[in-house]
């Protein structure tokens, strides 16, 4: 098994909830064996569905993995999961969110934690359904332009700003490989486009926060606000698959009650209810119920 440390973090809410279920066991943060990886959170459910894609779970910028671990891991054990919840700390992987450009790259991190998890089960994961939250997000749907091929499903919560399906415009905004570490970007958007891709926002996220970025050229092609940002996205990842013949599988939703916090979004939006819902509709051959 992998090494494992315990990661104190402070309690979201001190107090007990009747409405919240009891955390299926207390997180364990495990040590990645390769230097390449990172730190993660791993649940491996008591009977394991051999049908059902492991579920990776990414946090944001505040980096509470533990957090996001403890809000999926009850979802996960019922439904015989293998959950994985990275944590990029911040002096490994600052601006994990676009993936190619620190040293200990992310992409590459997050393969080195799935040979982890392998070695550790005994089980290959090829593919996995995916949920990011914030930078998460955008780390997700810059993944799934990247590695199309391993993501079943992907649920992108809250993303400050994307990667819009644009070969005209370079690396991190668009598709185009950019300069230095933007050079190593490839995409494969029509591989992309055939992932069912869910994509939330809570409805009250409209604050031009101090981590939103705000230069006037995104805010003039994605919008102003995090609502708007994920809507034309949505839109432009629509007009991008019919111009290729692709039936569109991308769903646009906001929390209700919702701001800029995951907390919120799991307790008055229903974030994870939603994500769990739509993560478990399609059959063993990944093909959707309806």
């Amino acid at each position: 098994m992998p090494a494992q440390i315990l990661l104190q973090e402070p309690p979201t809410n001190p107090g007990p909830r009747a409405d919240v279920p009891e955390p299926v066991a207390r997180p364990v943060l495990h040590l990645p064996r390769s230097c390449q990886g990172v730190p993660y959170y791993l649940h491996v459910p008591r009977r394991i569905d051999p049908t059902a894609r492991p579920l990776i779970a990414v946090h944001g910028i505040s980096r509470r993995a533990g957090t996001h671990f403890e809000a999926f891991a009850p979802w996960a054990e019922r439904t015989g999961r293998i959950l994985i919840a990275p944590l990029f700390a911040e002096k490994q992987c600052r601006r994990y969110q676009r993936m190619l450009v620190d040293r200990r790259r992310a992409d590459h991190a997050l393969f080195a934690i799935l040979k982890d998890v392998e070695a550790a089960t005994g089980r290959t994961i090829d593919r996995f359904d995916f949920f990011g939250f914030s930078g998460g997000a955008q780390f997700g749907h810059r993944l799934a332009l990247m590695y199309p091929d391993r993501i079943g499903r992907l649920a992108l919560a809250s993303a400050g700003w994307y990667t819009f399906p644009d070969h005209a415009v370079a690396f991190p905004y668009g598709l185009s490989p950019g300069e230095g570490w933007a050079g190593a970007f490839r995409a494969r958007l029509a591989d992309c486009l055939s992932i069912p891709i869910l994509v939330l926002v809570g409805e009250r996220d409209v604050l031009r926060d101090s981590a939103l970025r705000k230069r006037a050229w995104v805010d003039d092609r994605q919008g102003r606000t995090r609502v708007e940002r994920a809507a034309r996205w949505t839109m432009a990842m629509r007009e991008a698959a019919r111009r290729r013949g692709i039936e569109p599988t991308i769903d646009f939703k906001t929390l209700p009650r919702s701001g800029h916090s995951f907390e919120a979004c799991v307790d008055d939006g229903g974030l994870v209810g939603i994500v769990t819902g739509w993560m478990a509709d399609y059959n063993p051959t990944g093909q959707s119920r309806h």
